[in-house]
């Protein structure tokens, strides 16, 4: 029996083979530089993406730190130029009425009618040379009536000039209550020093507004002296009232030199770098200054920047493994197609449990707030359209902090955990939207929902709460309760916005917490 031979003769097979093996490493090397090349593609557009995204959340940073500080700038100036007005219009009438004795009632009267129309204003007085309080808002003059020591007196006794004067901040004798001293010099008719008409301002004033706006818990507002001494700081520190931030970077190489800026930099006693907005009134020797710490001002491109580098991780170990498959597999083409198949439908599944957690608070099981902020704006739109009104309630964990302090973070996770299981448990409708808005915050959204439902919701809400019964030493109530703010817009009304829906059920909320926690305030 003959023997088959095998097809081609040895040196055609040599040949074949090697055209193969040329082939198969053409192949395989165009595949390795092709993957190469699309990761390196990826990884420098996701690091252009992220370094434009950089500067954007900076620039809004410094926006809306500059924005804060015109307002609060404009705020101060409108103060002291009402101040400023009010001691001119009485300095005036004391030059042509005179200081004698027999004009005190009068000036009396006045002084108690204009402190009365102005609520800033904790009291109007008058001193002669002597230092003695000669006239006053108030129905008695103190016990010790001498004033003498006050270092507005002294700055008016051994300076001329007949303008205001913005001194330190004081503790008043009669009142005990913090306040901001802004006086004049009075002058007897041959120019020589006849008393000091002083105007305090209450600083109780600036806190009062202050606290309407939403700040951080590392943001600082401060109105400062020319000199760099604090007059007011909010978040309100009243050991930090009357230091200075005079050796700082911020105040030497910033506030001293120009009349107003945005810049990043540190306070002396606070290494953290932060962006800083400061503007001079033009008027008065003060300082307006907003500050977010970097951490805050990043937040949002932090979170945006991991979503960003997992997604490209995962894109680079999924080319590469891809560009393995194929590169061992080269001569199995359709195993290969069906590999490639296999990897899309896992990249698929995979985008899809991305998008799953990119839209859900890890922690409490809600919708987080990126969520919210996407289904806030489609919501806003469809009122729009249905004339129809948008209800929102925003609540804040009272004393959570102090919560946190006692028992630990482990303990306020669960008890995070509590609030959201609450809240997914609620008959809410399926438009209806529950999230967790940041931190102790949470925020329910309630189309076609008037005032009385929403609050129908908040109380249900602050009744479940309640009923968790989670122990809270540091809660005057014993245990864990909540502040709630509602507010109920009517978007068709061409006057509401999102962003003044969120500002306005968020100032609820604030005045539930002023009022004293543990309720719920409707804007």
């Amino acid at each position: 029996m003959r023997k088959t031979r095998p097809f081609g003769s040895p040196r055609q097979r040599v040949r074949n083979s090697a055209v193969y093996g040329h082939q198969r490493f053409t192949l395989l090397f165009q595949l390795g530089a092709s993957a190469v090349l699309l990761i390196l593609a990826l990884i420098v557009l996701n690091s252009l993406h992220l370094w434009r995204t950089y500067h954007q959340a900076l620039a809004r940073s410094q926006t809306n730190t500059a924005n804060l500080t015109q307002a609060l700038t404009q705020h101060a100036s409108d103060t002291f130029v009402q101040a400023e007005a009010t001691l001119e219009e009485l300095a005036e009438m004391i030059h042509q009425q005179g200081m004698d004795p027999d004009k005190w009632p009068v000036l009396h009267r006045l002084f108690k009618e204009k402190t009365q129309g102005l609520q800033q204003i904790d009291a109007i007085s008058l001193y002669d040379a002597r230092g003695r309080m000669l006239v006053t808002a108030a129905d008695n003059l103190p016990s010790v009536n001498d004033f003498s020591d006050r270092d507005y007196f002294r700055y008016h006794r051994d300076h001329p000039d007949l303008t205001i004067h913005i001194g330190q901040v004081i503790r008043s004798r009669m009142t005990q209550e913090l306040i901001l001293p802004l006086s004049r010099r009075l002058d007897n008719s041959d120019g020589s020093f006849a008393g000091v008409l002083l105007e305090s301002v209450m600083i109780s004033h600036f806190r009062n507004f202050y606290t309407k706006f939403v700040i951080s818990d590392d943001s600082t507002l401060m109105m400062l002296l020319n000199n760099g001494t604090v007059l007011y700081r909010h978040p309100y520190n009243e050991k930090a009232i009357g230091t200075t931030i005079a050796d700082s970077p911020l105040y030497k190489d910033n506030i001293r030199q120009n009349q107003s800026g945005t810049v990043n930099s540190a306070l002396a006693n606070d290494p953290q770098s932060m962006v800083y907005s400061y503007e001079h009134l033009k008027q008065f020797p003060v300082i307006i200054t907003s500050g977010v710490s970097m951490d805050q001002a990043l937040a949002d491109w932090r979170h945006d920047a991991i979503s960003h580098a997992v997604m490209t991780l995962i894109f680079v170990l999924m080319i590469s493994l891809v560009c393995l498959l194929l590169m061992r597999q080269v001569r199995a083409r359709m195993r290969i197609e069906l590999e490639l198949i296999h990897a899309q439908q896992e990249l698929r599944k995979l985008n899809r449990s991305l998008e799953k957690l990119a839209r859900s608070d890890g922690l409490t099981g809600l919708y987080n707030r990126r969520h919210f902020d996407l289904v806030f704006k489609n919501e806003f739109n469809r009122a729009i359209e249905l004339r129809r009104p948008l209800g929102l309630i925003l609540l804040d964990i009272d004393f959570f902090k102090q919560y946190n302090d006692i028992y630990g973070h482990v303990a306020g996770d669960e008890c995070l955990r509590l609030i959201g299981n609450t809240l997914r448990a609620l008959p809410l409708r399926q438009r209806d939207l529950a999230a967790r808005y940041g931190g102790e915050e949470f925020i329910v959204l309630l189309p076609e929902t008037d005032k009385t439902g929403a609050l129908a919701v908040a109380g249900r809400i602050q009744d479940k709460i309640g009923q968790l019964e989670i122990q809270h030493r540091g809660s005057p109530v014993g245990s864990i309760s909540a502040s709630i703010g509602i507010y109920v817009g009517l978007p068709f009304s061409e006057v509401d916005t999102p962003s003044k829906l969120v500002v306005r059920v968020d100032a609820a909320l604030y005045e539930a917490k002023r009022l004293g926690r543990n309720r719920i305030c409707e804007a």
